[in-house]
């Protein structure tokens, strides 16, 4: 890529040679010598004035230019520039255009400063916000549990006594929404520590077939009581680097979620794993009412809930989907949505398959050339 000041000097010193050029041809064509040399040293004087000229125009237009160049790197790279003011000489409207640089780089640079301050009090304010939700949330939790532990004692009648129909009912009635409530903190507790970074995980190399399994095995009771169909399909039983309680916990969230959304009659739930590179890949899949396509890319979301109407059929905070996600991020994951209104919905997760020790690989080896 040429330069100006390489083009300007390129342009003028060909104009100044051709006429250099031309006033020798007078010189050596015409018959009066004297004529012709006075054209020759006329042509010479031109030719010199017009480099001079270039070299002074190239100086005064490129400098500037340059300088502007340059302050536009280095504000692009710093969001700011370096004090450097221009001389009063050359182009007025290059010193116009640097100058107005400067003070829109100012502007800029100190907008962009007060917002790099904004975004850390955000910041702090989040952290702050975080931790005051989970101190609060352990200090709900501390009451749940005499409460639950009165209940079951009411219940006894060689406790407390025998109590009537409505009473039971009543208390009945508390013990649920007890329960309730101890999901609910249970829940911000988790989504709380995801936040905080503070969420313990216990790896271990699992069979992905099994996880599969235990989530079957423990929803497959509740599928058939409600009348709906579970599936098991695997693709895959590799093994998986993970924590076996935090994706029974995913597994349980997603199956609990999808039952909310199945149709009454025909409901179909499919579970199971497929082969994906380096990952497993983990699937939940409903035929319910689906998600439109402008509302996955929210589903993720703390409290976040499709239907928010009055008349909602689906209970919960919202943080279920938010926790799952939030878990298979922390064992170095991903998850994922694929949905059609109408044509059910499917919640994909990896996990990263599990690398086998070389030890391990050895003592194998071993074991067939004993025998």
């Amino acid at each position: 890529m040429i330069k100006i000041k390489q083009a300007l000097f390129l342009i003028f010193g060909i104009t100044s040679f051709i006429i250099f050029y031309i006033g020798f041809l007078n010189y050596i064509t015409t018959q009066d010598k004297n004529v012709g040399l006075v054209i020759l040293i006329s042509s010479a004087i031109v030719s010199i004035g017009t480099f001079f000229a270039t070299f002074y125009i190239s100086n005064n237009l490129t400098k500037p230019i340059e300088l502007l160049a340059r302050r536009m790197n280095e504000f692009s790279k710093n969001n700011f520039i370096t004090k450097n003011s221009l001389d009063d000489k050359g182009f007025s409207e290059l010193q116009t255009l640097n100058k107005n640089f400067e003070d829109m780089a100012r502007q800029v640079g100190g907008a962009l400063e007060k917002e790099k301050l904004l975004n850390l009090n955000l910041q702090e304010m989040d952290t702050r916000k975080t931790e005051f939700m989970s101190m609060i949330s352990h200090e709900l939790k501390t009451p749940i549990m005499p409460i639950m532990g009165y209940l079951q004692m009411l219940k006894k009648e060689e406790l407390m006594g025998k109590l009537n129909e409505k009473q039971l009912d009543a208390i009945n009635e508390i013990s649920i929404s007890t329960k309730k409530l101890q999901k609910l903190i249970q829940d911000v507790l988790i989504a709380q520590k995801i936040d905080l970074g503070k969420l313990s995980v216990e790896k271990d190399i699992l069979d992905a077939k099994v996880l599969v399994e235990n989530a079957y095995k423990a929803f497959h009771p509740i599928c058939e009581n409600k009348d709906v169909k579970l599936v098991m399909i695997l693709k895959t039983s590799d093994m998986v680097y993970s924590d076996l309680d935090r994706i029974s916990q995913v597994f349980s969230n997603l199956i609990s979620n999808a039952l909310s959304f199945i149709p009454e009659k025909n409901g179909v739930i499919e579970i199971g794993t497929l082969d994906n590179s380096d990952n497993v890949t983990f699937f939940v899949r409903d035929n319910g009412i689906g998600i439109a396509k402008e509302l996955q890319k929210n589903i993720f979301k703390k409290f976040y809930q499709v239907d928010t109407s009055s008349k909602r059929k689906k209970d919960g905070s919202g943080l279920g989907l938010s926790i799952c996600e939030g878990i298979v991020r922390t064992l170095g994951g991903k998850m994922w949505v694929e949905s059609k209104i109408n044509q059910g919905t499917t919640i994909f997760f990896d996990l990263p398959k599990a690398k086998i020790p070389l030890e391990n690989l050895k003592q194998k080896k071993n074991s067939k050339n004993t025998k």
